[in-house]
Formats: C-alpha cells, structure tokens, sequence
C-alpha cells in the first residue's frame, strides 16, 4: 500500500519544536532557513523512527543528549583546505601583505584573523599557512599573527584541535606548504607546531555570543546558506563592528552582501566575495 508523505503532519508543529530548542538549549534554528531545518531535522527523524515534530520533541525531552546530534545534523561541515585556490591565492599575494604593510606604518604588531564557521579546522590551518608564507615573502617578522577559529559544532572544534587530517588531504595544500608546515605520517598527516601556536580554537555562537573585536580579516564562507536575509544582515553588521578600519570580509563565492549592508563595504573582488571596510570614515 502506498504511503501518504509525512512532511505536511511534521511540519505542523515545527514552530513549537524551533521555540522549544532556543529555550531549552539557546539555539536559535529560526535563524535558519525553514527549508534547510526541514530537510536536515527529517534526517534525525527518519534515524530515530520518529514521524512527527511534536513526537521528536518529546524525545529530546527523554533523551538530551539528542541535542548534540539535532546540532550535528543542522551544522554540516563540508571543508578542506585551501577551499577555491582563487580566494586563498589572493588572499597569500594581496591582502596579507596589505595588512603587514599597514601593520608596519601604524607601528602595530597584532595580526588577528577570524575563521568564523571553521569546522574542522581545514580553514584556519590555511589561513595561518598563508599568513606564515606572506611574512617570509615580505620579511615583515615584527607582527604577532593569530588565526581565530569559531564554531557552533563542539565535536568539530574538538577535531580541529587535534589539528591531524588524512593523507589523502595533502593533495588540497600547495607542495611547498607540506614542505615547511606540515609533518608527514604514515596515514596521517598533522601541521607544525608553528602553525598550531598561531590557532585558536572555541565555541562560538555567532548571534548569541561576543564577538571577536580588533580583527584585520573574517572569512565567513559558505555559512550565509544556512540563515535567511534578516539574519544575514545582521551578521554582516557584527562583522562590521568585529572588523578593523581597512580590515577585509571574505564570503563563499555562493553569496554576496544585500544592498541593505553592501554600502559599509567596499568591493576588492566582487567575484571571489572579497570586502573591505573603508579605512575613513563614510560621508553622507
């Protein structure tokens, strides 16, 4: 006998579910585009027999720790390293030695760069790669650079930490980097300690949590998709604060700043999703 779908019945009492979690848990998934929490919390469903939202929240009731997996399937860490060379390639030849440069007129020495959404750390491990190789290529060594990883999935953070990958990720980092940054096993590889002294790795909320201040560069890439505009928009203006006056925001290439923000930024790269905040103040 066919069976009629079940979505219409779960999705009566999905705003209850949402409303229970932020409560309970202080996760707020209507900052989530309603069809990817759908489609991810089917998951858990389907894994747990369950046909209903409201049967699911009284599972979670009998059972907490599904939480962890409810943040699990929400948060999806799909990364490695050097993720679109194009981006990263600019990043190493023009905005690293940008910011040295200014580092060196202003007499300052702190570098700091934000990761935000940094999984399992294949992004900040690139980005401290990339730091390390432009203070070789400039000589500028004065500076003290830190990377700065956040995310809302603890298990991830915990991977990153260890900062050990498969061999078969090797192929992603450029040769001389495996050369100077990275110790090789035989089925593992993990980074230098010079690059995991540059890293820091923690939880971090993004819209319920301080955020990072002082910084010279966010990458935020390919975190937009999971938010609508509203949320969006508001991260930006977080970022904004975060950012340094001529500090860059790097975004996936799948998204762009709404004209309601678009205007605190100035465009380097419109194609990679690469932004500045002017170095003066905006006139009206």
């Amino acid at each position: 006998m066919r069976q009629e779908p079940m979505e219409p019945l779960a999705r009566g009492s999905l705003a209850k579910l949402l409303q229970k979690v932020m409560v309970e848990r202080g996760l707020d998934l209507a900052q989530y585009r309603s069809r990817y929490v759908e489609r991810r919390l089917a998951l858990r469903l389907n894994a747990l027999g369950i046909h209903t939202y409201s049967q699911y929240a009284a599972y979670l009731d009998r059972n907490p720790d599904e939480y962890h997996a409810l943040v699990d399937a929400l948060t999806v860490n799909v990364t490695q390293f050097f993720r679109d060379a194009q981006v990263f390639d600019l990043f190493r030849s023009e905005v690293v030695p940008t910011i040295l440069a200014r580092k060196v007129e202003r007499h300052q020495r702190v570098v700091r760069v934000w990761s935000a959404g940094c999984a399992t750390g294949e992004e900040p491990y690139s980005l401290a790669m990339s730091l390390l190789d432009g203070i070789a290529r400039t000589g500028i060594d004065s500076v003290v650079p830190t990377v700065i990883g956040t995310d809302l999935d603890r298990k991830a953070i915990a991977t990153a930490k260890r900062a050990e990958y498969r061999l078969q990720q090797l192929e992603q980092i450029p040769h001389s980097d495996v050369l100077r940054y990275v110790d090789v096993g035989r089925e593992t590889f993990t980074m230098k300690q010079q690059v995991r002294d540059m890293v820091r790795l923690r939880y971090l909320n993004l819209f319920e949590d301080s955020p990072i201040h002082g910084v010279d560069v966010i990458f935020c890439r390919n975190v937009f998709i999971y938010f609508n505009k509203t949320d969006q928009e508001r991260l930006v203006r977080v970022f904004e604060e975060s950012l340094m006056r001529g500090g860059y925001l790097v975004l996936g290439r799948s998204e762009r700043l709404t004209s309601d923000v678009a205007a605190a930024f100035e465009v380097v790269d419109g194609l990679q999703r690469i932004y500045r905040k002017p170095v003066r103040l905006q006139r009206d």
